[in-house]
């Protein structure tokens, strides 16, 4: 099996890590002692998890498999299990922001350097993980448009209908 790389994802994760480490760098002394900041932060956070979750159990339904044979849902397998664990990582990555959120809240008045850097670390893996989600309600459609294409092929199959866009 070849490995197929997508550049665009590739360009899409260095360029949320560039932007999430400047974030973190300079935006930390915007977020130090700023708790509607912080609630914020949470917030969208627990909705982006919520949200997810959702995605996971929409894109993981064995509905999603192409009807027909085996072998056509063994072709899909693959593609469905890379989608999976690219959002189980990016919901990992929720679940760690709000995980320093809630260690530097309870550490606020700790030692100030590990605070820093909890900080700058909740504020890096907060932006990096928004910037990737902005790509899920892209991928939710190509999902469904999947679906409905295996659907609709299925339905000229069965009816012994060649599909014309492709003359």
């Amino acid at each position: 099996m070849k490995l197929q790389v997508d550049i665009a994802k590739i360009r899409l994760g260095i360029s949320a890590a560039i932007l999430a480490g400047l974030a973190s760098y300079f935006g930390q002394p915007l977020i130090h002692g700023n708790e509607q900041a912080v609630n914020v932060i949470v917030t969208v956070f627990s909705v982006l998890a919520g949200f997810l979750v959702a995605i996971i159990a929409i894109v993981g339904d064995p509905v999603l498999l192409p009807p027909g044979t085996w072998r056509a849902a063994e072709l899909e397998r693959g593609k469905l299990n890379s989608r999976l664990v690219r959002h189980k990582w990016l919901f990992t990555l929720y679940l760690l922001t709000l995980g320093m959120v809630f260690f530097a809240l309870l550490l606020k008045d700790g030692d100030p350097c590990l605070v820093l850097w909890l900080e700058r670390g909740f504020l890096f893996s907060g932006v990096f993980a928004f910037v990737l989600s902005l790509a899920l309600p892209g991928s939710l459609m190509k999902v469904q448009r999947e679906r409905i294409d295996a659907v609709i092929e299925h339905r000229r199959n069965q009816d012994n209908v060649r599909d014309s866009s492709n003359d």
